[in-house]
């Protein structure tokens, strides 16, 4: 279990400033201090198990560097979320109603042979991140994308079996969620890979009813914008990050056709330096 540290939050040290003892008493809530456990995952990956009876029903707002969490308690005052680690060694911040902040750095121990990929948006929409792996062709067995997600079990047996790099969705999301939605691809790099390529693309998911209904215009003639994030964490390289749009398809097209020149391709092997946006 990794180690969490609780405080109270910057509003209830303004209060204990301003007001008299006997005011603040009656003011503080008598909620304790959550009980926050932090278990590492395969993958580079962090499950949190809250609980606060006291807090039944109520909202946690998380910062992981500029991912935005929002998650809430159940009626029993649980709380159970993953989190992935796309942005590495960044300090995860969770704020409760009452204003008591609890901090970690569990995120540190990112695996030295993981790459992650992931996208990151507001809009209530259904984004597909994918990973097509040795340019593999879209809807294959090696095209990774949330409706063949792969697993870190079976990546790393490729990995074992075949002397090459395989990866898997370790977070997918149908873009309901009330903070950011997060997809992320990780790749288990293999040190003896002499060379390959993985294209990344963006799709429209099939939880939208605009997929469904092909209605990929917004009524004005126009396609549809969405402006997202993406991230590529490397090892021995630094975070990096883009602001991209993605841009519905014309109705008379296939609008689930994946988008591939928003994000860098990675180069595996003797080209193992991530790529430009078209693989320069």
């Amino acid at each position: 279990m990794i180690r969490v540290r609780v405080c109270v939050g910057a509003f209830s040290a303004v209060l204990s400033a301003l007001l008299p003892p006997s005011t603040l008493a009656r003011a503080q809530t008598t909620c304790a201090a959550p009980a926050i456990e932090v278990l590492p995952r395969a993958g580079a990956q962090l499950q949190f198990k809250i609980q606060s009876p006291c807090r039944k029903g109520e909202l946690v707002v998380g910062r992981y560097g500029e991912l935005v969490i929002m998650e809430r308690f159940d009626a029993n005052g649980n709380l159970a979320f993953d989190l992935d680690c796309f942005q590495g060694n960044r300090e995860i911040q969770l704020t409760f109603k009452d204003d008591r902040r609890a901090a970690t750095r569990s995120c540190a121990a990112v695996e030295n042979t993981l790459t992650k990929v992931a996208i990151v948006w507001l809009d209530h929409i259904d984004l597909d991140l994918h990973a097509l792996e040795y340019a593999a062709a879209p809807g294959s067995d090696y095209d990774r994308w949330a409706g063949n997600p792969g697993s870190y079990q079976t990546a790393q047996s490729n990995y074992l079996r075949s002397g090459r790099s395989y990866g898997f969705m370790s977070t997918t999301s149908d873009g309901q969620k009330l903070g950011h939605n997060v997809e992320v691809y990780t790749l288990l790099r293999h040190p003896a890979e002499q060379r390959g390529v993985i294209v990344m693309g963006i799709a429209l998911g099939v939880h939208n009813n605009l997929v469904r209904t092909e209605s990929c215009r917004n009524g004005a003639d126009e396609p549809l914008r969405f402006r997202l994030n993406a991230y590529i964490l490397d090892y021995g390289a630094r975070l990096r990050s883009f602001e991209r749009e993605f841009i519905t398809q014309p109705c008379g097209g296939n609008p689930t056709r994946i988008v591939t020149n928003l994000i860098p391709r990675l180069l595996l092997g003797e080209g193992r330096a991530t790529g430009g946006i078209n693989g320069e």
